[in-house]
């Protein structure tokens, strides 16, 4: 009976601490100076290259316009440190970065915040 209980209170334990972790995150702030971040270096990218945005944002890395990608940990998200490729801009709620990688898309180039949430201001991180 013991062993139960002190089971049930490591998973209860193991359990709060992955709450508390979930609602835990950057402030607006922080995230958007990391954006920015990534949208000079895909500018920079541009620049070198013709005016041609990078075909996926990994461009940017193996030609040096950026060291590494910046973590992201949003409230209600894992921590993610990669950039996904999409074809749109459409919000899919990874709560990670993503970068419109499609040449016929409107938004080609465009590197934005892949959550539907919105921050302490009742601003969706999508649209910074």
């Amino acid at each position: 009976m013991t062993k139960k209980i002190a089971a049930a209170a490591a998973l209860l334990l193991g359990a709060a601490g992955w709450w508390n972790y979930l609602r835990g995150g950057m402030g607006a702030a922080e995230a958007v100076r990391r954006l920015s971040g990534l949208r000079v270096a895909v500018e920079l990218y541009r620049q070198q290259h013709a005016g041609r945005p990078p075909a996926s944002f990994g461009e940017t890395l193996r030609s040096g316009e950026l060291e590494s990608v910046p973590d992201l940990k949003l409230p209600g998200h894992p921590r993610r440190a990669g950039v996904r490729d999409t074809a749109s801009a459409a919000v899919s709620d990874t709560g990670g970065w993503a970068y419109v990688n499609d040449p016929k898309s409107p938004d080609f180039g465009l590197v934005y915040i892949d959550c539907s949430h919105s921050d302490a201001k009742g601003r969706f991180w999508s649209e910074f």
